[in-house]
């Protein structure tokens, strides 16, 4: 078969993505239902007729509903790895990838850590916690029961079920414990920022959206933490592109100590992070 990726992008024809999205989008795809990647198909690698079938029908359907690839094919990747996603998680993003890498910089990767994920989704950031210290402890809690189905899958996928508890808790509700680490990438979107429609439409809003202009969790979980933390133990979460002042404010006001910013690659501060001593 020759170029297949053209007759791909013909689907894409109305679709308002730049060219380098739409063949990242079938890259996507072709890896997740062939296992081939973009360089074997320069090199003449063939899709054989049914794969060919199959990779058709999942862009039809992406371009004909709008509906996110990750949806359509049920998985996604974070860290270079595979995640399960359905309608009830959030589709991870780059963005968060920071927030892990600046988890796994704060502690000896041998050390016997007790972790808090807060609003885990798919469980992405747990599950990469926890191969990485791996003597450590995870709870990881969310509002959604199938949401907490999903991550429990994950983790399973991963091979780390047995280091991570899936607790459903709004927040701290039903936590139980002290840790060295909470970590949480929550909801943060304002109500009233105009966002990707295909997000809107398709990714649950329970995952996206806050009050007080996005801040209400952070706001909750600062509070709330220091009934939570052990002695100089670390919270960290991600921001939104413009959250970064506003939520190191409300650690300062709430008395924790050493707070920093990490910024992603286009140099904003992606990640807030501080410590309760």
């Amino acid at each position: 078969m020759i170029n297949p990726k053209q007759k791909y992008k013909k689907l894409y024809e109305n679709m308002p993505l730049s060219n380098y999205d739409i063949i990242s989008e079938i890259d996507f795809v072709i890896e997740m239902l062939t296992g081939l990647s973009s360089s074997d198909i320069l090199l003449g690698k063939e899709i054989s007729p049914s794969d060919d079938e199959k990779i058709y029908s999942v862009l039809y359907e992406r371009t004909k509903t709008k509906r996110p690839i990750q949806q359509i094919i049920g998985k996604a990747y974070f860290a270079g790895e595979k995640y399960f996603v359905d309608e009830n998680t959030l589709i991870p993003r780059p963005e968060t990838e920071f927030l892990v890498d600046f988890c796994k910089k704060q502690f000896p990767q041998d050390k016997n850590l007790n972790i808090l994920d807060i609003g885990t989704g798919t469980g992405c950031i747990a599950v990469e916690l926890a191969k990485f210290f791996f003597n450590s402890k995870i709870t990881a809690v969310d509002i959604c029961q199938a949401t907490l189905d999903t991550a429990s899958k994950n983790a399973i996928y991963h091979c780390v079920s047995d280091r991570i508890d899936f607790l459903k808790s709004d927040v701290f509700s039903n936590v139980k414990g002290v840790f060295d680490l909470i970590v949480s990438n929550p909801p943060y979107i304002p109500y009233s920022m105009k966002i990707q429609q295909d997000v809107y439409d398709f990714e649950p809003h329970a995952a996206l959206f806050a009050d007080n202009d996005g801040l209400f969790f952070y706001e909750k979980i600062i509070v709330q933490a220091k009934k939570f933390l052990k002695n100089n133990s670390c919270v960290a979460f991600e921001v939104g592109f413009n959250q970064g002042h506003d939520v190191y404010t409300l650690f300062e006001k709430n008395g924790y100590v050493n707070i920093s910013f990490t910024q992603d690659c286009d140099s904003i501060n992606r990640v807030v992070s501080a410590y309760l001593q």
